[in-house]
């Protein structure tokens, strides 16, 4: 890495290129599961639940394919694809349990976005620096909401929440397909 801050015009002509024409199809489709998971909190939340634990149950996959290239006997060589299958399998067979512990990590991202929220205000004082509480301080109700409904409250909050970033991401996918770079 050289350390620059990349041109705003490469990024959005990276993106471009990666959607490529599906840019418009994959935007309108994240925002329409994200408007669904509004509708449907609780199904979107179990959907969650299942992609994470399939990662979780891939990447054992994967570990032990590795493990097995490198011709690995310890023990510790496969706990880890262990872990991963059983954390995969729980989430599975008792996905309200997965559910909930996506909303405990839920609680730990919005309280370190929290914490990063209120050094910025006191590096970078002055301009910014409301925006930057003031995120901070939603930041510190939702992991609030999450830790004070918690378990029950997960089932409907992973399921709003993951709906409303698809929505956003879905967003600025159509401004980025609209931006004009010269």
């Amino acid at each position: 890495m050289n350390g620059q801050i990349p041109d705003l015009q490469n990024i959005i002509e990276t993106e471009k290129k990666m959607f490529g024409k599906y840019l418009l199809p994959v935007a309108i489709l994240l925002i329409l599961i994200g408007v669904f998971g509004i509708i449907s909190p609780v199904i979107l939340s179990a959907v969650t639940d299942g992609v994470i634990a399939a990662i979780l149950i891939l990447s054992g996959v994967i570990w032990i394919w590795h493990s097995l290239q490198m011709r690995q006997h310890q023990l510790s060589d496969w706990l880890k694809p262990l872990l991963l299958f059983i954390t995969g399998g729980i989430m599975i067979a008792m996905p309200t349990a997965g559910i909930a512990a996506i909303g405990l990590m839920f609680v730990l991202y919005f309280v370190i976005d929290a914490y990063r929220n209120f050094t910025q205000s006191k590096i970078y004082p002055g301009h910014g620096r409301g925006w930057s509480i003031f995120s901070g301080l939603v930041d510190v109700l939702i992991a609030l909401l999450f830790v004070v409904t918690w378990p029950r409250g997960s089932l409907i909050l992973v399921g709003i929440f993951v709906g409303v970033n698809l929505i956003f991401d879905g967003i600025i996918l159509l401004m980025l397909r609209n931006l004009k770079t010269s």
